[in-house]
């Protein structure tokens, strides 16, 4: 049995269990407060998660809304990663080395790849939840994967 991690955030009240958002990184007002740690501490720069509850606890004073944040938990929502094709099986758990992040920055396609998560994830496991498809990478077989992080 996989057991995901909740993360335990403060956020504007009323954010509806289900939304999803992406962490784009603190404002310059947070890097001030007392509170950083509770609002950012728990969230990775680029992943996006889903907010999964309201929780016990109480709010504080958020400086850039100028209001009262309450805790909340939120879970990472699943990643599209690239994995080379012939190791990739639905149910399968695989660790991503960081020798798999293999883009030049010169590469047509970089815009459109998205093996920035590959490197940001790279040495942990992650269980593959499904095949999407292939990727065409002008250097490799690659298949775009969806995927949790395990660890």
């Amino acid at each position: 049995m996989i057991l995901k991690m909740a993360k335990y955030i403060y956020l504007s009240r009323g954010i509806r269990p289900g939304s999803v958002f992406t962490y784009v990184g603190e404002a310059y007002e947070c890097m001030q407060c007392s509170n950083r740690g509770r609002c950012h501490g728990a969230l990775s720069m680029g992943f996006a998660y889903r907010v999964e509850r309201t929780t016990e606890g109480e709010g504080v004073y958020c400086i850039l809304r100028g209001d009262e944040v309450v805790p909340y938990e939120a879970s990472l929502e699943p990643l599209v990663l690239l994995a080379p094709s012939g190791r990739v099986k639905e149910g399968a758990v695989m660790e991503l080395r960081l020798d798999d992040a293999f883009c030049k920055t010169d590469c047509e396609r970089i815009g459109e790849c998205p093996i920035l998560f590959n490197v940001l994830i790279a040495g942990r496991r992650v269980k593959v939840l499904e095949r999407l498809g292939g990727f065409d990478c002008p250097e490799r077989k690659l298949v775009l994967i969806k995927a949790e992080i395990l660890d």
